[in-house]
C-alpha cells in the first residue's frame, strides 16, 4: 500500500506544478478570475491527479524533489526526447548533425513557449548553460562543455567525440532569463495553474503535440509530512505514482503496479593500486559471484540482467548476446593459483609465498539496506572460495572520502549514465566512478574508440570483459503503482514518467 501512495502522490505533484507554472510570470501560472476554489473543491471534480511536494517550488533547476522535477517534465519540452531502446527522438529539435567535437543541432520553426513566444535557438544556449550548473541535470552534460546559437541552429562542442551525446540534450528548455522564476515559461504539454490554494495543469494550447491529448485537465494534491504520498494513494486521493526505489524497499501492494525499468548501474569496482592490479585476481572475484543469485536476494526481482557492461534495453548493444552467469567458483580457484596463491587447508584461505593471507577489504555506503545487504552476499562469496573480506561500513561522507584516498580494494557502487549510456564517469580522469580505476588502460582506451565510432560495440565488450576493472552486476527497476479505476497504458520511462498522461482516463 505504501508503494501505491507513493506513486499516486507523485502523479499529484506533477499536475501541480504544470499548473503553477502558467500563473506566475508571463502567464506561465495564471490566478483565475472566477471565486477561488478549494483544493478538495479540484479533488472533487478529477480525473487523473498527480502529487508535488508541497514547498518544494516548480522551478525545474531549483526543486530539489524527484517528485517535482518528475512532474514538470509535463511542463517543459527538451530537445529529444528518450524512447524505447533508448532511442533518441527529436522534440524542440528539427534534426541534427554529429561530427568529430562538435554536435550542431536545428531548432524547428513554429516551436512556441505556452506565452505565445517563439522558442529559439537563445532559449537552448541559455537553459543549456543552467542545465550545466545544476546538480541534477549537470552529470548527463559532463562531456559537452559549450552551447553557441547560430542561426536557427545550436552548435554543442564536445570534450571527446561521442556518436551518441544527442541522447544527453534531454534538459528541460526554459524561456531565456526566468531562470530565477517560481515557475519559469515553457513549451510542454501543459500549463502550471493556480485557483485558489491549489494548483492543477491545463492542457497548453500552444504545444505541437496538441492533437496527441484528450485530458484537458491534470488536479494536483500537495504532499507534506501530514500527508505523504503512501498515505493519499492509500485513501484513493492520488492516481498515480512513480518510484525509483531508489530507497531500496520493495513492498508490495494492493494496487495495480508495473516495473518500469531504470538505466541504474550498479557495480563493484576494483582499486588497481592495490592487490587488484593483478587482472587474474579481478577476473577471479568475477566468477566467484552468482550474480543472479546475490541480486535476486537483494533486489527481488527488481532488477535486470546484464548482457554486457551496458543497460540491457539499450538498442546499440542488442546484438550482443545474453551472457551466462558467469558463476564458477573451480575456475576463480585456479585464476587465485595463477595469481601466485596458495590454499592453506588449515584456514581454509589462499595466502601469498610469503604467508600472508589474502585477505581485501570491501567499501560500502550504508545509507541503504539493500546496499549493505549486497556487500554482505559479496563478503560471503569470497570468503566461500577462499578470499577473507574486511567489511568497511561507511556513511556517505566517509564513503566518499575512502574512495577518494583509495583506502579500500573493492566497493559497492551505483551509478545512472547518461541516456548515452557513457562509462566516462570510470574512465576519465574527473568522473565520479573513477576511483582505483585506471583511467589510461585498455579498456579505456577501447571505450574512448567506440564512442569515436572507431570499433564496434562487440569489439569493446570482448575488451572490457577481458580486463574486468569493474563488475557490472545489475542495472536497477523502478515501479510504478496506479489506482485500479485508471485506465492505464504503459508507455511511460524514466525519463518521462507521466508521458502519454493526457490519454489515460480515471
Amino acid at each position: 500500500m505504501k508503494k501505491l501512495i507513493c506513486i499516486m502522490l507523485c502523479i499529484i505533484s506533477v499536475l501541480c506544478i504544470l499548473s503553477a507554472c502558467k500563473s506566475e510570470k508571463t502567464g506561465q501560472t495564471e490566478e483565475t478570475t472566477s471565486e477561488p476554489e478549494t483544493t478538495q473543491q479540484l479533488i472533487t471534480e478529477k480525473e487523473i491527479t498527480l502529487g508535488y511536494f508541497e514547498g518544494k517550488g516548480f522551478n525545474p533547476y531549483k526543486t530539489d524533489s524527484p517528485l517535482n522535477r518528475n512532474l514538470l517534465t509535463l511542463v517543459y519540452d527538451s530537445l529529444f526526447v528518450i524512447e524505447d531502446g533508448y532511442r533518441v527522438s527529436a522534440l524542440i529539435a528539427e534534426d541534427f548533425t554529429n561530427e568529430g567535437n562538435k554536435l550542431t543541432v536545428t531548432v524547428k520553426d513554429e516551436m512556441y513557449f505556452s506565452d505565445g513566444s517563439a522558442v529559439d535557438a537563445s532559449d537552448i544556449v541559455y537553459s543549456f548553460n543552467i542545465a550545466k550548473d545544476n546538480a541534477f541535470y549537470a552529470g548527463r552534460l559532463t562531456n559537452i562543455k559549450s552551447a553557441t546559437a547560430s542561426d536557427s541552429s545550436v552548435i554543442f562542442t564536445l570534450g571527446k567525440e561521442d556518436i551518441f551525446a544527442e541522447a544527453c540534450l534531454n534538459f528541460p528548455i526554459i524561456k531565456a532569463g526566468d531562470a530565477g522564476e517560481k515557475a519559469p515559461v515553457g513549451s510542454g504539454r501543459y500549463i502550471l495553474k493556480k485557483s485558489g490554494d491549489g494548483y492543477y495543469l491545463k492542457a497548453n494550447d500552444t504545444t505541437t503535440r496538441k492533437e496527441e491529448m484528450t485530458t484537458e485537465r491534470i488536479n494536483l494534491i500537495p504532499v507534506s509530512a501530514d500527508k505523504s504520498e503512501l498515505y493519499l494513494l492509500q485513501t484513493g486521493d492520488l492516481t498515480y505514482f512513480f518510484d525509483d526505489l531508489s530507497d531500496g524497499e520493495y513492498t508490495k501492494i494492493g494496487a495495480n503496479m508495473v516495473k518500469i525499468p531504470l538505466n541504474n548501474l550498479v557495480f563493484l569496482a576494483f582499486n588497481s593500486k592495490g592487490v587488484f592490479a593483478e587482472e587474474n585476481l579481478r577476473r577471479a572475484v568475477n566468477l566467484a559471484i552468482d550474480r543472479t543469485g546475490l541480486c535476486d536476494s537483494v533486489y527481488e526481482g527488481m532488477y535486470r540482467r546484464t548482457k554486457s557492461v551496458f543497460n540491457p534495453d539499450w538498442h546499440i548493444a542488442a546484438s550482443v548476446p545474453l551472457s551466462e552467469n558467469p558463476y564458477d567458483t573451480a575456475q576463480a580457484e585456479s585464476l587465485l593459483e595463477k595469481s601466485g596463491y596458495v590454499y592453506a587447508y588449515s584456514h581454509n584461505a589462499y595466502r601469498s609465498r610469503n604467508f600472508e593471507f589474502l585477505k581485501i577489504r570491501l567499501l560500502v555506503c550504508s545509507d541503504t539496506e539493500a546496499k549493505l545487504a549486497l556487500a554482505g552476499e559479496v563478503k560471503k562469496a569470497l570468503e566461500g572460495v577462499g578470499i577473507g573480506v574486511e567489511l568497511l561500513e561507511k556513511e556517505y561522507s566517509e564513503y566518499i572520502d575512502c574512495l577518494k584516498s583509495g583506502d579500500f580494494d573493492l566497493y559497492v557502487g551505483e551509478i545512472k549514465p547518461g541516456a548515452n549510456m557513457s562509462l566516462s564517469a570510470f574512465f576519465s580522469s574527473d568522473g565520479s566512478a573513477r576511483y582505483g580505476i585506471d583511467t589510461g588502460s585498455v579498456a579505456a582506451k577501447a571505450y574512448y574508440d567506440f564512442t569515436k565510432g572507431a570499433i564496434d560495440v562487440s569489439t569493446f565488450v570482448q575488451v572490457f570483459d577481458s580486463a574486468m576493472p569493474f563488475i557490472p552486476l545489475c542495472y536497477r527497476d523502478g515501479m510504478a503503482y496506479y489506482s485500479r479505476e485508471l485506465s492505464y497504458e504503459g508507455s511511460v520511462n524514466e525519463y518521462e514518467p507521466f508521458k502519454n498522461v493526457y490519454s489515460w482516463e480515471a
